[in-house]
């Protein structure tokens, strides 16, 4: 009786061990063709390809009562089918945390690192997460990042939410010429947050700072020449959101961010404004946006500050005509885009001046298939303009390019233990558009499959 009892208790031991892990095997990438493979000037030949991108990975994940781990890793191989002899490799692994330290409390961690190529790296991430970037003066850019992040949150009261993050971000770029420009840029920081809601409405106070590390460095005789700066920006921002209805809220934030040289070479403190807005639409079963925003920022690609007015809407919708309930909250059928336009002025390295600015636009749209899950298939088109100030500190290209994606995300078994939930920055006074403590997302994301693949590489830097 005894034994049977432990060998019972050996059996559910194990089998509850087996359902808090979970290994798959993921495959995702594209087939692609282009019509400006070198984003180059329509004037100056620009050059159809077909390209292929395929990351072959892994997914593990552990689920325990108050931590919650996913690990991943990919190997990219890309070719190129008129302009390349053999495929480049490169890599990507993340490590993504959530932790429950109490009832009122928790936590997000993540470490994540990647290389990649400029030209190909936007197709990491789904077309309604994509935004106008600036891109560098050549496309055979060889990028290199990794990132640390933390995020800590509590529920003082009913009404009350503070909030930490920290940070530590490195970029750098090799555009490998015969003489080469490279660029490496390093951001850590951190700010605190405190919440107070309303019934309708909510108000926020967020303050922080980083240290920002810029270097440039150019062979002799290229203009512009090698650049050095070092940073400590303090900024603060307000926030205040209203929702009208269940589905629809708006938010208004504003503030600044002080720049303060370190070098104390020509350039003196400036402080900057900051601002923006956004109109939001969510719902179970998909979400809308529509922001405006004026932010400071380093450009990874130029490793110059650029501060950015941008207007850019993104969607993500499910499409009805495959599901029989077309409110389903896994649906078969998604339709995913983004719009935006942006300009973007650089600081001169020396001066608290403008020298030279850059607009640039995206046009990305596209649908996803999931007939089952593990399994998604899409059709992708990006439109991306870009048009350059040859006078400016920085010239960068002027160009248009099309391209059009044929994706896959699959993954093998396709049932994880657990899915740490991802945090985006709440546009309702409720927050129901966030994950609770504990709990699954209220507004679950409709593009989960193709996240996997990892997340987008391609932009900026986080917007301040």
């Amino acid at each position: 009786m005894l034994r049977g009892s432990l060998l019972a208790l050996l059996i559910a031991d194990a089998a509850a061990h087996a359902d808090s892990t979970s290994w798959s095997l993921t495959a995702n990438g594209n087939v692609a063709a282009t019509d400006n493979v070198f984003a180059v000037a329509r004037d100056n030949n620009p050059e159809f390809d077909l390209f292929t991108q395929v990351r072959p990975g892994m997914l593990f994940a552990y689920n325990s009562p108050r931590f919650i781990n996913e690990l991943t890793a990919e190997v990219e191989f890309l070719e190129y089918a008129l302009h390349s002899d053999r495929p480049s490799v490169t890599e990507r692994a993340s490590w993504k945390g959530f932790v429950l330290p109490g009832p009122r409390s928790e936590m997000l961690l993540s470490v994540d690192g990647s290389t990649g190529q400029m030209n190909a790296l936007s197709s990491r991430s789904t077309p309604d997460q994509t935004g106008p970037t600036i891109l560098p003066p050549t496309q055979a850019v060889d990028v290199y990042q990794a990132s640390a992040n933390e995020y800590g949150g509590w529920t003082a009261t009913k009404a009350t939410h503070l909030s930490e993050t920290g940070f530590v971000r490195w970029s750098a770029t090799d555009d490998q010429l015969a003489m080469p420009t490279k660029t490496g840029v390093i951001e850590a920081g951190g700010q605190f947050g405190i919440d107070y809601a309303w019934k309708h409405d909510s108000l926020a106070l967020e303050a922080g700072g980083s240290y920002l590390k810029l270097d440039r460095d150019a062979a002799a005789g290229v203009m512009p020449g090698s650049l050095h700066q070092r940073q400590a920006n303090p900024r603060a921002i307000v926030s205040w959101r209203h929702d009208f209805d269940k589905a629809w809220s708006a938010a208004v934030d504003g503030g600044g961010i002080y720049v303060h040289p370190l070098d104390h070479v020509g350039r003196r403190d400036a402080p900057f404004p900051i601002f923006g807005a956004v109109l939001a639409y969510t719902e179970t079963w998909g979400r809308a946006t529509l922001s405006a925003r004026r932010s400071v920022t380093p450009d990874p690609y130029l490793a110059v500050d650029t501060v950015n007015e941008s207007v850019i809407t993104q969607v993500a919708m499910p499409l009805p005509w495959l599901d029989d309930n077309p409110h389903a909250r896994m649906p078969k059928l998604v339709g995913l885009a983004s719009v935006g336009v942006e300009r973007a002025q650089m600081l001169d390295p020396l001066t608290d001046a403008f020298n030279g600015e850059v607009y640039d636009g995206r046009i990305d749209a596209g649908a996803a298939w999931t007939p089952r899950p593990g399994q998604t298939w899409g059709l992708r088109y990006e439109f991306v303009y870009q048009h350059g100030d040859s006078s400016g500190a920085i010239p960068t290209t002027s160009f248009f390019r099309n391209t059009l994606y044929l994706t896959f995300a699959l993954r093998y078994p396709d049932k994880v233990a657990a899915q740490v939930p991802r945090r985006t920055q709440s546009v309702r006074a409720d927050r129901k558009d966030l994950a609770p403590v504990g709990a699954e997302p209220v507004v679950p994301d409709p593009t989960e499959q193709l996240q996997e693949g990892g997340d987008d590489d391609s932009g900026g830097g986080d917007r301040r």
